[in-house]
């Protein structure tokens, strides 16, 4: 559910927001979130600290904005990211970027870092003599390295600018500077840990396996609540990435919970792996897990994830029958239509050709056998001793039956009445 928020402004007045998506970037992460009217509010935070918010229609091109929402890691919400940002019903307190100068007026480089992320937001007069004279103040102290940081985030503002054209500036080595840094995905010492949780999933989206998805698990596990967790991967199942639910399938094995197991499987079928399929195989051999199992749902969602290993699959429908409490056959063999191809299917179609046909009872209780549905074998092969009663195979069958479904005096009778019966 997303999470609602509010945004109080200058005059006091309260505008509810719900977020988008979020963009992270360096130095500013940044929120899209609207309104009951539909129309966008960027929120600007740095280190998870709000700095200031603007109502916008659109990015401006080529600003750091729009930089930050197609080259930075971007979530749509929700996402644990943006819920450690916003929580619901919190009220955050606009400022106007002329409060927030004066705020950061203490660190310059830190001022510029932040005020060059509003290049789109700031006419560009403001903006650029901000910058620029931050650039001198440092020159004047002599303090050239910091001085080339703030030119080169006035060129990559206003590189055409004459005066940017016209300035010479230090040449100092930036491939250690946090954007150049955060541009190649290089997260030395010194990035908060939710840049390197979004990278970290940023990884194991661009290369979904088991050793970048233990990365993201091993940075979840220690930054994100369970519920944050459940939230990022019910994101990532829902874009087609398998891995959570692969995981929490073997955790849910690993602690004997094959119902809740199997409801995971249901819900979120993943690509089998051998492991998973000797998982599943063991799982479906337990009663009460089928039991708990609709038929359907097995068709349905679970053995065409066995797609690759039809002995298997066929073999997981046979036992699972044995424990379906609706004997009905037609509706059997509707929810078998996904697995036409496997020999169950062609059996229990067979089985609802001739299972009304007074004729052919004996071949029906054999059919009815296999499935394991011995109640209506005995049916037939009681059906066709009445009607052979000098026949010992229908009481052959009737032994065997009543054997197999667990009725042993019934069986008993049986072989009883075999020994007095003539050869």
């Amino acid at each position: 559910m997303m999470n609602q928020f509010y945004l109080k402004e200058k005059d006091q007045s309260l505008t509810a927001l719900t977020p988008i998506r979020l963009a992270i970037h360096v130095p500013c992460t940044i929120l899209e979130a609207r309104d009951e009217y539909h129309h966008l509010y960027h929120l600007y935070f740095k280190d998870q600290q709000f700095l200031a918010a603007k109502k916008v229609s659109r990015s401006k091109r080529r600003s750091y904005t729009e930089k930050a929402f197609t080259q930075g890691i971007v979530f749509l919400c929700p996402h644990p990211l943006s819920d450690q940002l916003v929580s619901s019903e919190m009220t955050l307190t606009n400022q106007s970027f002329t409060v927030l100068l004066k705020k950061t007026a203490h660190d310059p480089l830190q001022s510029v870092e932040i005020f060059s992320c509003f290049d789109g937001l700031i006419k560009e007069e403001k903006l650029f003599k901000v910058l620029r004279d931050h650039y001198y103040t440092y020159k004047r102290d002599g303090k050239f390295k910091k001085a080339a940081i703030v030119y080169d985030r006035i060129r990559s503002i206003y590189p055409e600018h004459e005066w940017v054209k016209s300035t010479r500036s230090e040449k100092v080595d930036l491939t250690a500077d946090q954007r150049t840094l955060w541009e190649a995905r290089n997260l030395k010492e010194g990035f908060p840990i939710q840049h390197q949780l979004a990278a970290a999933e940023e990884q194991y989206k661009s290369a979904p396996a088991p050793g970048t998805f233990k990365t993201l698990l091993e940075f979840t596990n220690i930054h994100y609540t369970p519920a944050q967790q459940q939230m990022l991967y019910d994101r990532l199942l829902a874009d087609g990435y398998d891995e959570p639910a692969r995981n929490a399938f073997k955790e849910l094995v690993r602690q004997q919970q094959p119902a809740e197991a199997i409801r995971l499987l249901a819900k979120y079928p993943f690509t089998l792996r051998a492991s998973d399929v000797r998982d599943l195989r063991t799982l479906l051999q337990d009663q009460d897990t089928l039991t708990a199992l609709s038929f359907e749902t097995l068709c349905s969602r679970l053995a065409p994830l066995l797609a690759d290993h039809p002995e298997e699959m066929n073999e997981m429908i046979l036992t699972a029958l044995r424990h379906v409490p609706d004997h009905d056959v037609g509706g059997i063999l509707r929810h078998l239509t996904p697995l036409a191809d496997l020999p169950v299917y062609q059996l229990v179609k067979q089985l609802a050709e001739i299972a009304e046909d007074p004729e052919q009872q004996a071949a029906a209780g054999e059919l009815y056998e296999k499935i394991g549905f011995y109640n209506e074998a005995i049916d037939c092969f009681t059906y066709e001793m009445e009607l052979h009663p000098e026949s010992k195979e229908p009481v052959e069958r009737l032994f065997k039956a009543y054997l197999a479904s667990g009725q042993a005096e019934e069986a008993k009778a049986y072989q009883d009445l075999l020994k007095t019966m003539v050869s």
